[in-house]
């Protein structure tokens, strides 16, 4: 290991040289000697050693005190100070120095390298702790989010990133005259101050929010805020990160409305289906809204995720849809169905798949359509699916339109009742319909007097 190198500053030769010949032995490596206090401080730029032994009292104009001082501002080198003098008045220049170390003479060898020793590691300790602030500082003066310290008393920190956000400069911030309250939007003040009472309390607060800042200029900007309590007990500070999420929230503003377009867009195109189809079959006038609002009712009872909820509304006003293509004299028929004719009935479901796979909806729609007449023991069709195989969606929208359509007219009978519609779904429970629906579904009428409207 390389030895570490020490200048000695001393006026006395031959104490400088007891000082030379103690360190050697302590095994460190004596650099040079100066003798006063200007040679002190050309040694030190010249040598650059890793620690400087200043005696206090040197000859000349200059003391070692004023010696250390200027090695101090100019070079990242650890001063120990030797004296044999120690008035309050010298001591209190000494640690306006910042020195590493002070020894009183005459000393022992192992009081020397004590000091010495810790003098060193502090100083490596403080180098580090530097290197690091350095690092953080640089981060945070480059960052994109806009970073500030604040106290009671206003703001004690800003970043660029902080200037660029409110337009306001940090000496204008930082300033005690300055009113916090100037950036924050009137309407979100009582926001503001709420989190704030609750910080002087000593809560945390956590998570982040929103809020809108006004600018030197008189702008208005949306920050994602995030911040957290600092410094030492009873002394609060507050320490934020605001990020400008403007832009942002114009694009999902902007989102917004689009995907309202859409949505209205879906809705026509919808109305436009169940318009046309009840055209053609007056008996059915109504039923596909009644199923509709029947599976929104059994899904939201069953707690399905909103997107499920309304696939299944979706689908339920245009379940029916394939049977466009049926002639109607078929649909409209008094009476019981012949086979060819019940065939060409059960051929509604692909249709309506037909029809409607073409359209880019949101959910399965096309699926749904297409399976709810499936049933769970595989006896339904168009596909005979079973238990898992059927879309869950499908198995609601089943359950729905089973109630409404034994409880409504139809050409070739008189409606048979709701009575008769829930003791159907309950015996066949588990068999052909999926118990979950079935549930939710006689919760509805049962408990919470549902009616199909």
């Amino acid at each position: 290991m390389k030895k570490k190198q020490i200048l000695i500053v001393e006026d006395e030769r031959i104490e400088a040289e007891d000082i030379k010949m103690s360190l050697q032995k302590l095994g460190y490596a004596v650099s040079g000697t100066a003798f006063s206090g200007m040679g002190a401080i050309t040694k030190a730029e010249k040598l650059h050693p890793d620690l400087v032994l200043m005696d206090i009292v040197l000859g000349g104009k200059m003391d070692g005190i004023e010696a250390a001082s200027i090695i101090n501002s100019r070079l990242d080198i650890p001063v120990i100070y030797l004296t044999a003098h120690s008035d309050k008045k010298m001591l209190k220049r000494a640690k306006a120095t910042e020195p590493f170390g002070y020894i009183h003479k005459p000393f022992e060898n192992k009081d020397l390298k004590t000091t010495i020793e810790m003098a060193l590691h502090n100083h490596e300790m403080a180098n580090m702790l530097k290197e690091s602030e350095e690092r953080y500082r640089s981060l945070v003066e480059n960052a994109h989010d806009a970073i500030y310290i604040s106290t009671s008393n206003g703001f004690k920190y800003a970043n660029p990133a902080f200037e660029n956000l409110t337009d306001w400069k940090k000496e204008e911030l930082c300033n005690k005259e300055f009113n916090f309250w100037n950036i924050v939007h009137p309407d979100d003040k009582k926001l503001i101050k709420e989190k704030k009472e609750a910080r002087k309390k000593g809560k945390e607060i956590q998570g982040r929010f929103e809020f809108r800042i006004t600018t030197k200029d008189g702008g208005e900007r949306i920050v994602e805020a995030n911040t957290v309590n600092i410094g030492k007990q009873g002394e609060v500070e507050e320490m934020g990160i605001l990020r400008d999420i403007t832009v942002r929230k114009k694009a999902e503003e902007e989102l917004i409305k689009s995907l309202e377009r859409y949505q209205k867009t879906f809705e026509q195109t919808i109305n436009a289906l169940v318009s046309a189809l009840e055209r053609r079959d007056p008996y059915t006038a109504g039923h596909q809204k009644r199923v509709a609002n029947l599976a929104y009712a059994i899904a939201r009872e069953m707690d399905l995720p909103e997107e499920q909820v309304e696939g299944v509304r979706m689908a339920g006003l245009i379940h029916d849809v394939g049977k466009i293509q049926i002639p109607t004299e078929i649909l409209i028929k008094p009476d019981h169905l012949s086979e060819i004719e019940f065939v060409m009935i059960k051929m509604h479901p692909q249709i309506g798949y037909e029809i409607v796979q073409s359209i880019e909806f949101p959910y399965p729609v096309a699926m749904i359509v297409l399976q709810h007449h499936e049933r769970m023991d595989g006896s339904g069709y168009p596909s005979g699916l079973f238990g898992e195989h059927i879309l869950p969606e499908a198995k609601i929208l089943a359950v729905a339109d089973i109630v409404e359509a034994m409880s409504s007219h139809r050409p070739y009978r008189p409606a048979l009742g709701i009575g008769k519609a829930l003791e159907e779904i309950s015996k066949h429970k588990g068999f052909l319909y999926d118990p979950g629906p079935v549930n939710a579904c006689l919760k509805l009428f049962y408990e919470k007097k549902f009616k199909l409207e």
